[in-house]
């Protein structure tokens, strides 16, 4: 568990956070991020059990991207596309060509849904 925390706070304090960072309010960068990540997810047998996961948070990004959602707080955005500009991203901490090379991947989204989940259900009730 110390571990993870510690990848969990390598994580905040990179890249990931500070790219994602450019990308919230920027629209057309949020669009194209949700369309990638998804075409990503779905090449990706090692996501399978995380696919309806991602999907969510690629709509989510989506809906945020076209005006659809309004209700969010920018740090949520900024967590979520973080996690997602890392899964899709050749570079992180367990290569994904590896032998369990997407555990990173999984804990990523697993951290990400967790801080957010809130505004995800809000999301969620919101598209129905």
């Amino acid at each position: 568990m110390r571990r993870f925390m510690d990848f969990v706070k390598m994580f905040k304090q990179g890249i990931w956070m500070k790219t994602a960072k450019k990308f919230v309010g920027d629209n057309t960068k949020l669009g194209a991020l949700a369309v990638e990540a998804m075409r990503y997810a779905r090449e990706k047998r090692s996501l399978d059990d995380v696919k309806d996961d991602i999907t969510l948070l690629c709509n989510y990004v989506r809906d945020i991207a076209l005006g659809r959602y309004k209700g969010y707080k920018t740090w949520n955005l900024t967590v979520i596309v973080a996690a997602l500009l890392y899964i899709i991203s050749p570079v992180d901490v367990i290569p994904d060509f590896l032998v369990g090379g997407f555990i990173d991947d999984l804990g990523i989204i697993a951290w990400a849904l967790g801080k957010v989940s809130t505004e995800l259900n809000a999301y969620r009730v919101s598209v129905k």
